[in-house]
């Protein structure tokens, strides 16, 4: 109730005649809930999440046996196989979204992203069509694959960043006055993100660069164990909790390098709102950060970050000119339902 994900699927539901969507839950509520006059939410309050997929086809088998649906999956994964085993059953037309760099090799760690890799080849030779969110992921698709996969990447309202006011006490510069330059990070705290390589290239960077902060803005499962290791590297690293949006704005827009060091990421939404934000940014060569950033560097290579942040600390260079794709919402969401019906051709 109230999440910017719920508002987002009933302007979903304005697209289509219904939108069904099931969801993978844990025990809890079973009732279907109408979140508009032609948008529903049936959870399938599992007994565990084994039987996820079980439970989610049952659920969409009482769905389209109606007739007239195309089915779309958040993933060639779990939801994916849900979707592939629907299609096959009922005839529906299958329309697979991807949204992260699932062909990384730093994607393919431990037994179940093997088990989904296996299961995403089955699930994308049955989709009919593809979505893909960067031109990095398509590319990575097999020819066959890339002949019924688009690019779509995900909607950012630019314009409203860019009128964003900065708040007064989302200041970093008035926050922490006693830094001349600060890096940012603002990332879910998980191994996937490596930010104990930022703090690593961050302290060989602000050798050369005194009175240089890094403030991390995020949680996650690694948080203790990186605060931790930026105490012992001794550097003058800060930790700030998860902020919403305008906060985080904010951050950006007062700050002088954003800096994104994941292994791997699909699009990497935070990149474009950097960019927006006016922040010179400093990446890996991950999802869009090639068509933003001046210079990238390969995941974990703290010697190329510290470098290139160096630079960018000194002002050696600036962000890439970029086009956003979407004037408007009312443009991406028009795209979003031809996407979908490209499943129908």
């Amino acid at each position: 109730e109230g999440s910017d994900v719920r508002a987002r699927m009933i302007e979903y539901g304005k697209l289509f005649d219904e939108l069904h969507i099931v969801i993978f839950s844990q025990g809890g509520q079973r009732e279907r809930v109408q979140l508009s006059t032609n948008t529903f939410v049936y959870p399938t309050a599992s007994r565990s999440k084994f039987f996820y997929v079980r439970d989610a086809v049952r659920i969409g088998a009482g769905i389209v046996a109606s007739g007239g649906f195309v089915i779309t999956t958040q993933d060639p994964f779990e939801t994916g196989l849900v979707g592939m085993r629907l299609s096959k059953r009922f005839n529906v037309p299958l329309h697979v979204q991807i949204h992260t760099d699932f062909l990384s090799p730093y994607f393919v760690h431990g037994i179940l992203n093997h088990v989904r890799l296996a299961v995403s080849k089955k699930v994308l030779g049955q989709a009919r069509a593809i979505r893909t969110v960067s031109e990095r992921i398509r590319a990575s698709l097999a020819p066959e694959l890339r002949a019924k996969a688009s690019v779509l990447p995900i909607f950012s309202d630019i314009e409203a960043i860019k009128r964003t006011p900065i708040l007064p006490d989302a200041n970093l510069r008035t926050k922490y006055p006693q830094f001349r330059r600060i890096v940012l990070v603002a990332s879910r705290l998980s191994k996937e993100k490596d930010i104990r390589t930022a703090i690593t290239a961050f302290t060989r960077a602000a050798k050369d660069h005194p009175h240089t902060g890094l403030i991390i803005v995020g949680d996650g499962p690694e948080k203790q164990k990186l605060e931790h290791f930026a105490k012992k590297l001794g550097g003058r690293v800060e930790f700030e909790p998860w902020a919403d949006h305008a906060r985080l704005i904010s951050y950006m827009k007062t700050c002088d390098v954003f800096l994104l060091t994941s292994l791997y990421e699909g699009y990497g939404l935070s990149m474009p709102e950097a960019h927006a934000a006016g922040t010179t940014l400093v990446a890996t060569a991950v999802g869009i950060a090639g068509e933003l950033a001046r210079e990238t560097c390969a995941p974990r290579d703290a010697s190329c970050i510290a470098l290139t942040l160096g630079k960018a600390l000194g002002g050696a260079f600036k962000n890439r000119p970029y086009a956003y794709p979407y004037a408007s919402k009312q443009a991406y969401l028009e795209a979003y339902k031809r996407d979908i019906s490209r499943a129908l051709e």
